[in-house]
């Protein structure tokens, strides 16, 4: 991992904030929570330096995710050392997607991102699966490639990063290996460190 500098915790929760308010599953909960809170401001015009604010976005996204203590953060590690910077190829092709059964079964139980394209060509999703539909990863992974951005994934990983998993961020990064986008896009990331890591729910 070169030229990652080391962050605090309010600008993760941010990051995970602004991740998911738009988008089509999380998007509702994620903007009423953060409206509750304080308002839609508190993302898009951030003070960092805010006791208040950072409060208030802790509180947004325990409100509709369960920050810290239950569904996707259940179990999740207090010791926590986070960083951001850009992540090489090889280092993406490492990334696991949570222990999860719709990430599972689209990865065809490797939980690898990178699998998903050859899972789905092969034709053997499960039917509740394939009903739900796939299509989404082609076109986001399109706009992806004609845009060349994308927003900052939240990946966990060991202290030595043999395990990496991704946070938030799995339909970007799914998005990212069904366009072969891995090896020409700069992806950047926020990196939380934990030798706790697998006691996490997810892991």
């Amino acid at each position: 991992m070169q030229n990652f500098r080391r962050v605090a915790e309010a600008e993760v929760i941010l990051a995970f904030l602004r991740g998911e308010v738009n988008s089509k599953r999380f998007g509702d909960a994620a903007r009423h929570a953060i409206v509750s809170e304080g308002g839609l401001e508190l993302i898009w015009n951030p003070d960092l330096e805010s006791e208040g604010q950072n409060r208030a976005r802790e509180q947004a996204l325990s409100q509709y995710r369960g920050w810290r203590n239950s569904e996707l953060f259940g179990d999740f590690p207090r010791d926590v050392e986070w960083h951001h910077g850009v992540l090489e190829p090889e280092e993406l092709e490492r990334i696991r997607f949570i222990d999860y059964s719709y990430w599972n079964e689209l990865s065809g139980g490797s939980r690898r991102p990178r699998d998903v394209r050859k899972t789905i060509a092969a034709g053997t999703l499960p039917e509740w699966l394939a009903e739900l539909g796939t299509d989404w990863c082609f076109e986001f992974a399109e706009q992806l490639a004609a845009t060349g951005t994308t927003e900052d994934l939240i990946v966990m990983g060991t202290p030595d990063t043999s395990d990496l998993i991704v946070l938030e961020g799995h339909a970007r990064l799914t998005a990212i290996f069904v366009g072969g986008l891995q090896g020409t896009m700069t992806v950047q990331a926020y990196l939380g460190l934990s030798g706790e890591l697998s006691q996490w729910d997810c892991f």
